[in-house]
């Protein structure tokens, strides 16, 4: 009995991820494209470098595993005076299960930053991709390949499951920015707020191994945070919510992460660099408290986060979720546009 009710457990979680039809991170914060397309280039720098991974429900199955790695730059800074673009590439891989079924997709982003006033700006991000999804039909086993007292693979299933498709993917989104104050601890009084909004899989591809009609629905985010700085102190609050729908699935996370800032750069001589630390939980409803580490150290950034399951899928789980792992580098800005970029109000 106990064996039926963790299979059953199994089927439903899995129905739900097919269902979902989307990769998603518990640090979507640190994944910035595949959030939104106008987050490209949309931060206080020159180029930034982004890499994520992702390791989920190992204990029950062999794992589902989530790779990202995107560059993204703003350009035009010191040519437009109330403005820039934006431009990034991304590839991203999921692969899960006996069969291995994954999907890797390559995406290239444009968007155009405008400045709005002295403390906010607004950007608009589109996206296009190339991505091909594969199975090993071989791996899958059927009903009807039981030949009464066990498995037997001489058997035929009878079953015609392709091993691979492709298809093209769009996307776009819109992003407001607003930012004032200084982020040094001598002062510590910044804001940062930002709001956004995006589609994806505008087209909604076809993706059946089946010759059938099974179209990746399109899936709408709505994601918001800030950045608090307390006042002549160390420490600054980074609340933060994403929500999205996709078909029947719903997801909503929302959380806060507290950032204890170790060391301020030296703001003349460059040879001191700063040097803080983020820690808090965030909470997927249904789903996972999320507890999250991040050190950052000038110009990198490291995070690592845990997924606690607290959902019906603990008798399979045992509370065990997924690790997840970040990396970020955002290089040195461009000191002709350094006045620029620092009216970027988003904080990443």
């Amino acid at each position: 009995m106990k064996k039926t009710k963790v299979l059953s457990l199994i089927i439903l979680c899995a129905s739900y991820q097919l269902h979902a039809q989307d990769i998603h991170f518990s640090q979507y914060n640190y994944s910035p494209l595949t959030l939104n397309p106008a987050n490209t280039g949309t931060f206080s720098g020159d180029i930034r470098v982004s890499a994520n991974y992702k390791n989920q429900w190992g204990i029950v199955a062999k794992p589902y595993r989530t790779y990202a790695i995107s560059y993204d730059m703003g350009f035009l800074k010191s040519q437009w005076k109330k403005g820039f673009l934006g431009a990034g590439f991304q590839i991203f891989k999921d692969q899960a299960g006996s069969a291995s079924m994954g999907t890797t997709q390559y995406n290239l982003s444009l968007s155009c930053v405008k400045l709005m006033s002295e403390n906010t700006n607004l950007c608009v991000g589109l996206q296009g991709g190339f991505a091909q999804r594969k199975l090993n039909p071989g791996a899958l086993t059927w009903d009807n390949q039981y030949d009464g007292m066990a498995f037997n693979p001489g058997i035929s299933s009878g079953e015609t499951v392709g091993s691979g498709l492709t298809y093209m993917d769009y996307s776009a989104g819109v992003l407001w920015n607003y930012g004032k104050g200084e982020l040094y601890c001598t002062a510590n009084n910044a804001m940062r707020a930002h709001i956004g909004l995006a589609m994806f899989h505008m087209s909604q591809p076809n993706q059946s191994f089946l010759g059938k009609s099974d179209h990746l629905l399109a899936k709408y985010v709505l994601h918001t945070g800030a950045f608090v700085g307390l006042k002549n102190t160390n420490l600054s609050l980074c609340p933060d919510m994403m929500f999205l729908i996709q078909g029947q699935a719903k997801e909503l996370t929302l959380g806060n992460l507290f950032k204890y800032n170790l060391r301020d750069a030296s703001h003349y001589t460059g040879n001191i660099t700063g040097q803080a630390m983020y820690f808090g939980v965030h909470y997927r409803f249904g789903d996972a408290v999320i507890l999250s580490y991040m050190l950052e150290l000038d110009k990198y950034q490291v995070g690592l986060s845990y997924d606690v399951n607290v959902s019906n899928f603990i008798p399979a789980t045992k509370s065990l979720g997924g690790i997840e792992l970040s990396l970020r580098f955002i290089n040195s800005i461009d000191a002709k546009a350094k006045k620029t970029a620092n009216s970027n109000a988003k904080f990443l």
